[in-house]
């Protein structure tokens, strides 16, 4: 999980690079801010990357904030962790240097989702229903946070606050309270509803991420609490902080619990290039352009033939009777009556027609960012096989919009009646466009 690794380097970085951040924190603040730029501009232009390695936990870290969290859970925890001990005496003389390093490395998360905020926002594809509201929810939250978070790392420098009274300073502070409940608030509007579909390895980060935050504030009440009081014990705060932190740490869990299906998967498979390949058992149908059908009946007494063509919706009837009286060894013939039988038709075979032509049809429509390219190939009126990739989509998003789109325009070999996924509402009417274009293309 990206977060979990993330702690790991932030935690690293801190107890390791400690003393040099401190003594030389210029260089560590150019380091940040290079790191940050290659990563905004591989997010922005690097769309050939097809090493998933690379565009996960390299370039992933930094674009999707996952490294920024989990410095500012650095910073926090610094503040929150009992006077004395070790942990604390090596980050608080830090802690500072910490944010300001935070706060750049944030910024790569904030330029490459700002941009796609943005850019969805210009060209109304901000969702509806409920993800409209996640829409408008994150956009607000983000905005509230970067306000915060420019003042309060400027005023982090050493040379602005000596400068500034210290108890204004001190209050002005304050407000990073409310900056890392932000980011509580912004995680869990990502992640719950990816948990609630099912998305694999979200209903981790909404545990790990709440264990963090939650566990965070737990403990500085606890802190302010024992400051204040001075209680003589503490296990009374101790209990009363644990329950502090499971009680809503299993709410949250109640709440994120994945109660649709996960998004099968087992159709698709990645492809050399990175495109997402999804193969399909042909099934052939087949229009009739002519049916013919036939009938002979048989009646005692009487021999009839009876020939319907379907074409022509007329019935011809050729009848032969024969009656025959014997008594006493006479033989009577008293009718023979005979009409000249037509010459027998022979059934025709059907012959068949297709609606689309065998082949391979690529189309491209606009997706959540970017476009949506999608290659159908069809044989006898089927689809065998599907490729979809994007240009700037969310992969995650666009993941789950694949599997939701895919089968069905397999299965009715067709871009109508298609439901797109929930969450991911725009990538999923790139797909059923670019599909829609690709059959079009192929119709006779």
């Amino acid at each position: 999980m990206l977060f979990l690794i993330a702690l790991i380097i932030a935690a690293a970085f801190a107890f390791l690079l400690g003393e040099p951040l401190k003594k030389h924190p210029t260089a560590f603040y150019i380091g940040a801010a290079v790191l940050t730029t290659v990563s905004i501009i591989a997010a922005q232009f690097g769309t050939d990357i097809t090493s998933e390695f690379v565009r996960e936990y390299i370039i992933g870290i930094f674009s999707r904030g996952a490294l920024g969290a989990a410095m500012w859970a650095v910073v926090m925890w610094a503040g929150a962790l009992p006077n004395g001990s070790a942990p604390i005496k090596k980050l608080m003389p830090i802690r500072g240097e910490l944010s300001i390093t935070a706060a750049i490395i944030t910024l790569s998360h904030i330029v490459t989702y700002g941009a796609k905020y943005i850019s969805a926002m210009l060209n109304g594809r901000a969702g509806t229903g409920r993800a409209f509201a996640d829409f408008v929810t994150t956009s607000v939250v983000s905005l509230v946070m970067v306000l915060i978070m420019v003042p309060l790392t400027v005023m982090s420098f050493k040379a602005v606050r000596k400068k500034m009274n210290a108890k204004t300073w001190k209050r002005i502070q304050r407000a990073a309270y409310i900056f890392y409940a932000l980011i509580y608030v912004h995680i869990m509007v990502i992640f719950i509803p990816r948990a609630q579909r099912g998305r694999e390895g979200s209903f981790l980060s909404v545990l790990v991420y709440s264990a963090v935050f939650i566990g965070y504030a737990a403990m500085r009440l606890r802190k302010y609490y024992v400051a204040k009081k001075k209680p003589e014990g503490r296990l009374i705060p101790n209990i009363v902080c644990a329950c502090g932190v499971m009680i809503p740490l299993s709410l949250m869990g109640f709440i994120a619990y994945g109660k649709d299906e996960a998004p099968s998967k087992s159709a698709a498979a990645v492809s050399e290039d990175g495109q997402a390949v999804f193969t399909f058992t042909p099934t052939t149908t087949t229009t009739a352009s002519t049916t013919t059908a036939s009938s002979t009946t048989t009646a005692s007494g009487s021999d009839t033939t009876e020939t319907t063509s379907a074409d022509s919706t007329e019935t011809t009837t050729t009848a032969v009777t024969t009656e025959t009286t014997s008594e006493s060894d006479e033989t009577t013939t008293s009718a023979e009556e005979t009409v000249d039988e037509p010459e027998e038709e022979t059934p025709t075979e059907a012959a068949v027609t297709y609606k689309y032509r065998d082949g391979v049809y690529e189309a491209s429509a606009d997706g959540y960012s970017g476009a949506v390219h999608v290659s159908l190939t069809i044989e006898n009126d089927a689809i065998t096989s599907i490729k979809a990739w994007c240009d700037d989509d969310d992969p995650e998003y666009f993941g789950d919009a694949m599997n939701t789109v895919v089968p069905q325009i397999a299965a009715n070999v067709s871009a109508d009646g298609v439901d797109v996924c929930s969450g991911a509402t725009f990538s999923s009417r790139g797909i059923i466009e670019a599909a829609r274009k690709a059959l079009a293309q192929a119709e006779n």
